[in-house]
């Protein structure tokens, strides 16, 4: 099994199987956990595509994961969330 800090460096040199093997690692904690602060389902998917895409166009901005949940995370929050 491959650390987080060896696909990050695959990710950076453009393996889309090392960011795929990255998001089968975390899409179900991050999902759990931004069901915590988001009520609606397509905020949650369009941040969890967000962040993977976060990791694959700039993957040394932060040192994990968890970075760019966080800075997803304050970007979501300070946006309102819309009412039906």
């Amino acid at each position: 099994m491959q650390t987080d800090k060896e696909l990050f460096e695959q990710i950076e040199l453009k393996n889309s199987h090392a960011l795929e093997l990255l998001y089968d690692r975390y899409e179900t904690s991050l999902y759990l956990l931004l069901t915590r602060v988001i009520s609606d389902e397509q905020r949650i998917q369009k941040t969890l595509t967000q962040i993977f895409k976060a990791v694959w166009s700039e993957p040394r901005r932060h040192d994990s994961v968890h970075g760019y949940l966080i800075a997803a995370l304050k970007h979501v929050t300070q946006q309102p969330q819309k009412t039906s």
